[in-house]
């Protein structure tokens, strides 16, 4: 029946949102125009449903379309089991260096504690998990342990630098600096994330005799270079097309340090940035 048929895609994400509503009271149900899918919040529960497959079925079967809208409401169920309450450990918080982009798709994002790096990237605060799992820690979640954000910040920072202290020590012990620079490829996750070492960017800034060149083209990949090389020239080509070839890409641009400040090369539009740990 022709009234039956999906119709525009943003009225039939108003009906879905309406139908899940009614049938899982007590929760919050909003529509995510960008990624077409409903997100559905209560307490303990923070579920996304994509819309565009079931749009696309009722599509081809307008005559079905009630069919297939009560098919998925039931489906869902599943999905619709809250979760006990997650206990933040400040043992395992860490910082995480990724796009912006990265950023955006999380669950929860904007609940998320995060400052901008430098270009498209930006560090937030998650938690290493068994499994080389990482997740992304809410603000309601620490809040609701008892921790303030000096306390996060503070674990986060320590646990970031105590990751990567073996790097500190082997940088101290550098004899000879690379023409191409260093290539650090030891964590899966967290790489990227020695840009939120004090300690350990200066060590390369003191070791180069200067400025350095930093490309975090994959999560699990961090490229430096003196500043001052001749191969520093090819340095922004190199992060291209380790980037374009990641399997887990971060981002395309270069970064200049001198150990105090971080701003993106050849972005003249954007300002240098005080590192995050300046403005405590």
């Amino acid at each position: 029946m022709a009234g039956d048929a999906p119709g525009d895609r943003a009225a039939f994400a108003e009906r879905l949102r309406l139908q899940i509503a009614a049938r899982y009271a007590g929760t919050t149900v909003e529509i995510d125009p960008p990624r077409y899918s409903l997100r559905v919040r209560g307490p303990g529960l923070d579920v996304t449903l994509p819309l565009s497959t079931l749009h696309a079925a009722c599509a081809r079967h307008p005559d079905r379309t009630a069919a297939l809208i009560a098919d998925f409401v039931r489906s869902v169920e599943a999905s619709m089991v809250p979760r006990p309450a997650e206990t933040v450990s400040l043992s395992r918080v860490v910082w995480c260096v990724r796009s912006h982009r990265y950023l955006a798709s999380l669950a929860r994002s904007e609940e998320l504690l995060a400052d901008r790096i430098g270009g498209d990237m930006v560090a937030f605060i998650a938690e290493s998990l068994p499994g080389q799992v990482m997740r992304g820690v809410p603000r309601s979640e620490w809040e609701e342990a008892g921790m303030d954000v000096a306390a996060i910040r503070h674990s986060a920072d320590e646990n970031t630098a105590t990751r990567f202290a073996r790097i500190l020590e082997r940088v101290a012990a550098i004899e000879r600096i690379p023409a191409d620079g260093w290539r650090l490829a030891g964590d899966n996750l967290y790489q990227g994330s020695i840009v939120m070492v004090p300690a350990l960017l200066g060590a390369f800034v003191e070791r180069a005799g200067g400025d350095v060149l930093v490309g975090l083209p994959d999560r699990a990949v961090a490229l430096l270079i003196p500043a001052r090389l001749p191969a520093a020239g090819l340095f922004g080509s190199r992060v291209l097309q380790e980037w374009r070839e990641a399997m887990n890409p971060c981002s395309r641009e270069v970064l200049r340090s001198d150990g105090t400040t971080l701003r993106a090369v050849g972005q003249s539009r954007r300002t240098a940035s005080l590192l995050p740990w300046l403005n405590d």
